[in-house]
């Protein structure tokens, strides 16, 4: 993850954020397909720090139903809903040729160019350089820029990146709208979205500042907390 992306989209685990209290938590949720299919499992959430939104879900792809490769992938919040009844997390638009061509998630090498490729891969236009290969150089007019590779500045994302439906924060929520109390119902998405997230307190838990051994069990401890809640699993 470049340094921009450091300050700017953060894992929720690494962040100095937490879910307000009462607000539905989905990490250790289980993923489903439009058929019912276990895709995966919510490990944890990709927040927007500047404008405080959740923008992606990372999804662990093990014990899925679907025979799919164990790896993580960013699935933008606003393709997924949750279950009107159970804790469940469904992505009712969302191919399974769409979930094998998802590129994996290395925070390490969370890019803005990894971010077009997810958009690309669920049909969501997004704004190119001057060339994006020397295909397109070769076939170039006479009179247009000869092909470049685009700079840091030129690789960051276009203004208008998450005004896409594929990251509006209400479609999480618009199954569940009979248990948000109705002077909420009102309110603008960016509203909603500010309610997720509150400063913890002086000394709380920073970029880079939990070991991945502790995040690690709380991941593990989400997981089971949710089979226990979920299945009435021991």
């Amino acid at each position: 993850m470049s340094t921009n992306k450091q300050t700017r989209l953060q894992e929720l685990d690494r962040s100095k954020y937490e879910i307000v209290k009462d607000e539905p938590d989905i990490r250790g949720w289980d993923v489903r397909s439009h058929t019912g299919h276990k895709i995966g499992a919510v490990e944890d959430l990709i927040i927007d720090t500047l404008d405080k939104k959740v923008r992606y879900m990372i999804v662990d792809l093990d014990e899925n139903e679907l025979n799919l490769n164990h790896r993580k992938v960013l699935i933008p919040i606003g393709l997924a809903e949750l279950h009107k009844e159970q804790d469940d997390v469904l992505l009712p638009g969302v191919t399974l040729d769409e979930i094998c061509q998802l590129p994996d998630y290395d925070r390490k090498n969370f890019t803005p160019d990894v971010e077009r490729q997810i958009s690309s891969t669920f049909g969501t236009p997004v704004l190119s350089t001057v060339y994006d290969s020397p295909e397109k150089f070769r076939n170039k007019n006479l009179d247009e820029k000869p092909f470049k590779r685009p700079s840091l500045k030129e690789e960051e994302l276009d203004k208008d990146f998450y005004q896409h439906e594929h990251y509006n924060l209400d479609n999480l929520y618009k199954n569940r709208l009979h248990e948000i109390p109705p002077a909420r119902k009102e309110e603008t998405e960016f509203e909603h979205g500010l309610r997720l997230w509150e400063r913890r307190s002086e000394g709380g838990i920073l970029e880079n500042e939990i070991e991945d051994n502790v995040r690690n069990d709380m991941i593990r401890n989400r997981r089971t907390a949710y089979r226990q809640r979920r299945y009435n699993e021991e």
